[in-house]
Order: structure tokens, then C-alpha cells, then sequence
């Protein structure tokens, strides 16, 4: 098994933000997880058998103004685990990603992200782990934790307009 679960996000306007600090961001959340899953998905692929469990977000779902390349990198991580998932189909390879809301961690503090509407209805890490080591072990191709945000991405977010998206977003990320 292979659980990819390293990442950070940052907050504010990507032009102000330390470039250097997206560029790491970038490097850990999306170029750690493809070398990985190659490394080690190779070696499950020769022997047979093997589960990843790559670790993204509901910010996967849309555009993240004030933490453009956060949900840029969780988009990534998606799209990549959905393909490679189709890609290794009858090698005994499974990869399943994990989308979770919020999750009570560090995450939030670490991100800047006090003081915005995000975070406040957080789910427990001990929960969105449980979810998504189950999805992993049944092979399921992606998991949202949450039932209500699971219909809201699924079925309402694809049929509002690309600005009122951004304006959600953008609203639930400002400082209060």
C-alpha cells in the first residue's frame, strides 16, 4: 500500500504570496505524489497487486481565488489518480482519491486560513482516514467524506456559472 498524504496549502492573493513558497508547494503536494506512485506503483505492478490512496480535496472540484495554487495542485492530484487508475486496470493496481472537506488539523493555521469561513464544520482526521482507507481496500476510484458535499460537487457545483463559483470561493476564503 501506498498512502500519499503530504501537502500544505497557503492563503492570499497569488501575485503577493512568496513564490518561492507555491513553487515548494507544487514540489510536495504534486511532484512527491507522481514520483512515488511511479516508484512504488512499479514495483506493485511487477508483483502483482497494490493500492494507492492519494490524498486530495473538494478544492479539486473548482478554482481557488486566495489559494489559486492549492486548489490547482489538489485538481492535479485528482485528474493524475483518476487516469492512472484507469491506466493500471487488470495489473492487480488500485488507486483511489481521496477528496475530503475539512478536516480537523493543522492544516488551517499552517495555511493562514484562521479567520475564514473554511474549516468551521471540520471533520475528524480519525474519520477521513477511516473513509478513505475503506474506499482504498474496496478499490473505489475516488471518495468525498462528506455525504452533503458529495451531492453538492456532484450534482449542483457543475451547473453554476464558472463567476458565481469563483465569488463562493472567493467569499469563503477572505479573512472575517
Amino acid at each position: 500500500m501506498l498512502i500519499n498524504n503530504a501537502g500544505f496549502g497557503g492563503h492570499g492573493k497569488f501575485i503577493e504570496r512568496d513564490l518561492a513558497a507555491d513553487l515548494d508547494m507544487i514540489d510536495l503536494n504534486i511532484n512527491a505524489l507522481v514520483t512515488l506512485c511511479h516508484l512504488i506503483g512499479n514495483d506493485m505492478v511487477k508483483h502483482g497487486s497494490g493500492k494507492i490512496l492519494n490524498v486530495s480535496s473538494t478544492a479539486s472540484y473548482m478554482p481557488g481565488p486566495l489559494q489559486a495554487t492549492y486548489f490547482a495542485t489538489k485538481a492535479f492530484v485528482s485528474s493524475f489518480s483518476q487516469a492512472i487508475a484507469e491506466e493500471l486496470k487488470g495489473t492487480g493496481v488500485t488507486v483511489t482519491a481521496l477528496e475530503p472537506g475539512a478536516v480537523a488539523t493543522e492544516f488551517f493555521e499552517t495555511a493562514n486560513l484562521t479567520g475564514t469561513k473554511l474549516g468551521a464544520d471540520s471533520a475528524s482526521a480519525d474519520a477521513v482516514a477511516k473513509i478513505g482507507y475503506d474506499a482504498m481496500l474496496a478499490g473505489k476510484l475516488t471518495i468525498i467524506n462528506d455525504p452533503k458535499q458529495r451531492f453538492a460537487l456532484g450534482w449542483l457545483m457543475p451547473y453554476m456559472p464558472r463567476k458565481m463559483k469563483l465569488k463562493m470561493v472567493h467569499n469563503m476564503q477572505e479573512k472575517s
